[in-house]
């Protein structure tokens, strides 16, 4: 009685975990990766060493909370790449000043390298996983229909794909309500949990063929 209620108890909250979800993207969309994202990349060449914490000090005073991600471009640490969702004429002076008066420098906006980096397309995340995954699935559908044919296999094929999608939905739930950044990783992390949840299933409902089918044997010794 109490397994029953517990399973109640969890399909009611991934049902309410997956609508929540399901509300946040359409409100908000994923929380994409800034470096996947349509952004604009300001280059400061400093012609010295400089420690990113400083460069992080000055991003937050220019652009407050937008999205920023700071890369070393040059080997030798004497140049900047400062990532940024969106930068005005206003916030780009600003930011020259600020390096300016911090190294000592008397660059203008002229000065940077300013390039627009396009956003990475999802069907761009995907399309390196399109093979493998319907490889996977070929070879599951093969197992199963060999391996249980005398069952029926249009059932259990519809049950691990419920649980499967009930899965992955939850944990894309998860991303979108906690707002992580999305990252082309996070297809190679489904795909995995995908086949980890069938190789679990099927070896649950295998165990159970097994125990039924010694059980059915025990009866019919037993009537002999």
């Amino acid at each position: 009685m109490n397994k029953e209620i517990n399973k109640k108890i969890l399909i009611l909250g991934l049902i309410l975990l997956i609508i929540a979800g399901i509300v946040v993207v359409l409100l908000k969309g994923f929380n994409v990766d800034l470096m996947l994202e349509s952004h604009e990349e300001i280059t400061y060449k400093l012609g010295k060493e400089y420690e990113l914490k400083d460069i992080e000090n000055i991003c937050k005073e220019v652009f407050g909370n937008k999205k920023v991600v700071i890369k070393e471009v040059e080997f030798f640490k004497d140049a900047v790449a400062i990532n940024v969702s969106s930068a005005t004429d206003e916030e780009k002076a600003k930011l020259v000043e600020k390096m300016n008066e911090k190294y000592g420098e008397t660059k203008t906006v002229e000065d940077l390298t300013i390039d627009t980096i396009p956003n990475v397309r999802i069907r761009d995340w995907i399309n390196p996983y399109i093979k493998p995954v319907c490889i996977s699935i070929f070879i599951i559908l093969a197992y199963i229909a060999i391996r249980f044919r005398k069952l029926n296999t249009i059932k259990l094929l519809g049950n691990l794909i419920l649980k499967i999608a009930v899965t992955i939905l939850a944990i894309l739930s998860i991303v979108a309500i906690l707002r992580i950044p999305m990252i082309p990783n996070y297809i190679t992390i489904l795909t995995i949990v995908a086949v980890a949840e069938c190789c679990v299933y099927l070896s649950k409902f295998e165990k159970n063929l097994v125990e039924e089918k010694n059980k059915s044997n025990k009866k019919k010794k037993a009537s002999k």
